[in-house]
């Protein structure tokens, strides 16, 4: 029997406890020995459901109570750490400059910038609670690891400054790591691997060896079920498709046609030297070099906004306007979808002959539907599908943007490599609340500010829907 201990926090991914408590279940299935270990004291914003009285309140329930019971049906040990329970320990300096690219990303992730230069006053408040929680964290998790010795730690994602210091004290240790998150490739599943889901190298190389028993046809069956569910308007892997328009009949592709996708993933900017990678200066200056070359061709240029734009806050909107807008003034052509167009992005790549994304998921789509993809940015998947990256200046010539005839079996081979590491979800959100919290109605939106938290976060969660609003009704 292996003893295996899971970390674990409300909030540590998108359905925590949805997914936390099916990976128990799978591992207990498995035979063996899980202990839960929560660290949820030691978070600075609890993003837990409201109170059961404010549910009622508001015409819904919460079952309260169900997260322990299911743990105790399990036959899960359930440990509860709180901060200050422990020794200090040390973490060494390189595995430090990890958690502290961490804390970055979670900044990035909660002020919805662009950037953290300058940084705000609550900004360096913010960072220095993050460092204060994952240092406490360290030493809590370190002493248990000390003490009960497990064979295997799991922890969600990797991505967050207590799931890395979780990483370095499991790995200081000797213990293996593996990691779960939500499903990345199939509809109400979860992840679970050896490598960290943002690792953009350590991922790539693993692709290969897993998929290398799979038949050729079997491959490509599965990466065309993953394209289909994502351009379906129900899809449950891309909360986007059901927002744009149904697609037409027609399939013709344009040949004098250049589409432009942008990206919403910011938090990769705190991902260290194997995402920052390209040498761009301003946002759409990769746009800008390649829409030169392909207007003397006389190709026509369409730019499509990624539709989480207005979900940023209003500063990042409107700086993201102004270089649009900069763009239409050197290419007065350049037809722009803004992000809360219902034109459908995957109409549009299924048009165009020309496909250049940041690194958004829709080009590892255009790929497998044979477009040839250029990218301005480090991405998931550029090392094994059949893409084109410029990342400087000198990259872009005319001769680099000659359309090819796409070997769409790299991309097939990683959506195959996604697919096959996730496993079902046993549990749904019915199962915590008789409402979705992913498509929360208003009120039940609201009712997060009941959520015990600093009185600081329930002014920026109101701000937050405030921006939304307006970045949604702003027109140019």
């Amino acid at each position: 029997m292996t003893k295996i201990a899971v970390v674990h926090y409300i909030g540590a991914t998108e359905r925590s406890r949805s997914v936390v408590c099916s990976l128990l279940a799978d591992l207990v299935a498995e035979g063996h020995e899980v202990t839960l270990l929560d660290i949820s004291a030691f978070s600075i914003i609890n993003q837990d459901l409201p109170s059961p009285v404010v549910a009622r309140l508001l015409g819904h329930r919460v079952f309260t109570g169900k997260f322990e019971s299911t743990l105790a049906e399990l036959g899960v040990h359930h440990l509860l750490l709180t901060p200050g329970d422990a020794t200090r320990k040390k973490i060494a300096g390189d595995s430090w400059g990890g958690a502290e690219q961490a804390i970055e990303s979670e900044l990035l992730t909660y002020f919805r910038q662009p950037s953290l230069d300058p940084s705000s006053r609550a900004m360096k408040t913010m960072r220095q609670q993050l460092t204060t929680m994952a240092l406490s964290a360290f030493d809590s998790l370190s002493e248990v690891f000390h003490n009960s010795s497990p064979d295997l730690v799991v922890i969600p994602n990797g991505r967050t400054s207590r799931q890395k210091v979780a990483r370095i004290a499991a790995e200081q240790r000797g213990i293996d790591v593996r990691f779960y998150e939500n499903a990345r490739a199939k509809r109400d599943s979860y992840y679970l691997g050896k490598t960290q889901p943002h690792d953009r190298l350590a991922s790539q190389e693993e692709v290969k060896q897993l998929v290398s028993a799979l038949p050729k046809k079997e491959i490509t069956q599965m990466a065309q079920e993953w394209l289909s569910e994502r351009m379906s308007p129900s899809s449950g892997t891309n909360t986007f498709s059901g927002l744009w328009a149904p697609p037409s009949d027609t399939k013709e592709e344009k040949a004098n046609l250049a589409v432009f996708f942008t990206s919403s993933a910011d938090e990769y900017l705190a991902f260290g030297p194997m995402w920052n990678i390209d040498s761009w200066s301003w946002q759409f200056e990769a746009f800008d070099c390649m829409m030169t070359i392909l207007e003397s061709r006389g190709i026509g240029l369409r730019l499509r906004i990624h539709p989480n734009l207005t979900r940023k806050s209003r500063s990042y909107f409107k700086e993201t306007l102004k270089n649009i807008g900069k763009l239409q003034t050197r290419h007065p052509r350049l037809v722009v979808d803004m992000p809360y167009s219902s034109t459908n992005s995957y109409e549009l790549a299924q048009q165009a002959s020309y496909i250049i994304a940041e690194r958004s998921t829709i080009g590892l789509e255009a790929n497998l539907m044979g477009k040839p993809v250029w990218i301005n940015q480090a991405s998931q998947w550029d090392l094994i599908a059949d893409v084109q990256q410029f990342l400087t200046p000198s990259d872009i010539t005319s001769e680099a943007l000659e359309p090819w005839t796409v070997n769409t079996y790299g991309a097939e081979q990683f959506v195959a490599y996604w697919m096959l590491q996730e496993k079902p979800l046993r549990y749904s959100w019915k199962d915590w609340s008789t409402w979705n919290p992913d498509k929360a109605p208003l009120r039940m939106k609201l009712a997060r500010l009941s959520v015990r938290n600093p009185w600081h976060h329930r002014v920026h969660l109101l701000r937050l829907e405030a921006e939304r609003w307006l970045n949604s009704r702003t027109k140019s």
